[in-house]
């Protein structure tokens, strides 16, 4: 009789032993992952081993309000609160919801507002960022001092499938201009484009708007679009980080859940460290649900030097953090 193999799980398609040791980062003080959702506090203590494990120490977090106080009781010292809306709220009174909701972060001490622009997004709510709905959230955050953060963009492989109708969801270019826009008319207040401004495959767009605003940061974060689109041009991705170094952000965009365990979470952590750090080129052990089986992508790690690393992992978070007020190891 034969016995059929048990499908290996999504997030260790390859059979790793994510329990054995991975030396801490070369990093002096706290590695900080800019960007995660942390959702529930009966998600933290296997989110805090894990990340114990893989030497991550503080987060920057996306937790529901009513989350983020039982968060803060027991692991405020290793957690910064980006403020973000109730999504499902579809009340007719969701903007003036939100404002409280910014208020109520704020007084938790949250410096962060996350404004999420994805083209779907877009389309759900019918509007930009240049609507003057985000206008007034905008405006919100630059009058609290707050740091502004954008979710703006998504994967070519979307623009060219789900949005690929661009009578509805407009082109990537019209979203990029209106970004560009509020860029300069929000200028100088700090602001974090998330997931490699949400355009890692066009590094020349990026370093573009890195150079026409001195206020604009990148983070690092969503841990299967950067292992496939970092690694297919690794050695042009590793000049561009090298060369913005003090404008980036290290994030995993890690999000806990009721059925993510150890194993889960150190898929995302563990992809994260091999492709900053090393020179590790192999499979993911992550399936990338936007390949086909038989191409999923190969992890070519960037080498980043000490000097590169100290400054996303720690540096940059710390200083951008400081001038708010807000203060990490």
């Amino acid at each position: 009789m034969t016995q059929t193999l048990a499908k290996p799980p999504d997030y260790n398609r390859i059979g790793l032993d994510f329990h054995q040791p991975m030396p801490r980062p070369k990093v002096r003080g706290q590695v900080i992952d800019w960007h995660t959702h942390l959702l529930a506090r009966r998600h933290a203590d296997t989110w805090f081993e894990t990340a114990d494990h893989f030497g991550i120490d503080a987060f920057c977090t996306m937790a529901p309000l009513d989350e983020a106080i039982s968060l803060q009781r027991d692991y405020g010292h290793r957690l910064h609160f980006i403020a973000i809306p109730e999504w499902r709220d579809q009340t007719p009174h969701w903007l003036d919801n939100w404002l409280r909701r910014i208020e109520a972060f704020y007084n938790l001490g949250s410096r962060v507002v996350k404004i999420h622009m994805a083209p779907g997004t877009m389309v759900m709510r019918g509007w930009s960022l240049d609507h003057p709905n985000a206008r007034t959230i905008l405006n919100e955050t630059r009058a609290r001092k707050m740091i502004i953060m954008t979710h703006l963009g998504d994967p070519d492989l979307w623009y060219a499938g789900k949005y690929a109708d661009t009578a509805k969801f407009g082109t990537r270019d019209q979203h990029y201009q209106i970004w560009d826009q509020m860029l300069t008319e929000f200028a100088p207040n700090p602001w974090v484009g998330a997931h490699m401004g949400g355009n890692p495959e066009d590094l020349g767009r990026l370093q573009h708007l890195l150079d026409r605003h001195p206020q604009l940061y990148l983070d690092t974060s969503a841990t299967r679009w950067m292992v496939r689109e970092i690694s297919n041009r690794r050695d042009e991705a590793r000049d561009f980080v090298i060369h913005n170094a003090d404008r980036l952000l290290f994030g995993t965009d890690q999000v806990s859940g009721d059925e993510r365990g150890f194993d889960f979470l150190a898929s995302r952590f563990w992809a994260h460290r091999k492709l900053w750090e090393t020179a590790y080129v192999g499979p993911s052990p992550i399936v990338d649900p936007d390949l086909p089986e038989d191409q999923q992508p190969t992890l070519r790690g960037l080498a980043l030097p000490d000097q590169v690393l100290q400054k996303i992992y720690h540096d940059n978070a710390v200083k951008l953090l400081a001038r708010f007020g807000v203060h990490f190891g």
